[in-house]
């Protein structure tokens, strides 16, 4: 069997320049920031979204940062949606270096009342499509022998629910705690072809996604150790890591970026 080279401690082991690194979600939101965050450090970014509008919007401030960058207008839940991802990423630079899984959706719904509609909805947005995409990316990085998959699990799974006060939100908490769940047992098959499959897993992040309860959200952030919400910002250092060099022996893991809250019961 094969060895993972050592990282070159010499080297800047947190270089990403002309990685290919495509990103779901990045209409707005953690995604767009985190589009933003791997431009600023020199990647090609292949941005993806359903919104065709706000991914154009993306894509602006992305030219506006220098290196390469591609848009895939497509809802990931599609069949075609996969190879259309794969596809720009192959165009942009011939490879494929960091899959990040991060287009979702979120719910709050009630156990005693969710509908089979509802739950299949989430299942197919939060957990077929981030593996149905890594299954057309996996065999590239394979070939490559290097790579990186980070899908965006949640801190809420390791609780009751999205909103403890509320117990609502069992089916988001389902589906993200599966999705962690597959990226462990991904990262163990894969690890011997030197591809690493990890997670994020962000507390309540102040975006667009959660305007509308904005104020209840908010509340949280007096439980937070660190003393503020999350923001998307606070992601961008954690998946430049783990797309990294300095993260070349980290695999099957979930990192918690939620400023301490995971371990306030």
């Amino acid at each position: 069997m094969s060895r993972l080279p050592v990282p070159n401690i010499r080297g800047n082991l947190f270089d990403v320049t002309d990685k290919v690194v495509a990103i779901t979600g990045a209409g707005q939101g953690i995604g767009r920031t985190l589009a933003e965050g791997f431009a600023s450090a020199g990647a090609k970014v292949v941005a993806v979204d359903l919104n065709a509008d706000l991914l154009a919007e993306t894509k602006k401030g992305l030219d506006d940062l220098g290196p390469d960058c591609a848009t895939v207008a497509t809802d990931v839940s599609a069949d075609d949606a996969a190879q259309k991802i794969v596809d720009a990423c192959m165009d942009l630079g011939g490879r494929v270096d960091c899959l990040m899984n991060n287009a979702g959706i979120m719910s709050y719904t009630d156990p005693r009342t969710i509908t089979d509609e509802e739950f299949d909805l989430m299942i197919k947005i939060n957990l077929k499509a981030p593996i149905q995409i890594m299954r057309a990316v996996l065999p590239i990085m394979e070939k490559q022998k290097s790579g990186s998959v980070i899908n965006t699990g949640s801190s809420w799974s390791s609780r009751a629910s999205v909103f403890n006060q509320s117990g609502g939100g069992v089916d988001y908490c389902a589906a993200k705690a599966a999705l962690q769940s597959y990226t462990r047992g991904a990262a163990q098959f894969m690890a011997e072809h030197f591809v690493r499959i990890n997670a994020i897993a962000p507390g309540g992040v102040d975006t667009p996604m959660h305007a509308h309860h904005r104020e209840f959200l908010m509340e949280y952030e007096r439980y937070i150790p660190i003393g503020r919400m999350t923001v998307a910002e606070d992601l961008v250092g954690t998946s430049i890591f783990l797309a990294s060099e300095s993260s070349a022996y980290i695999t099957g893991q979930t990192i918690h970026v939620n400023g301490g809250m995971i371990m306030v019961d």
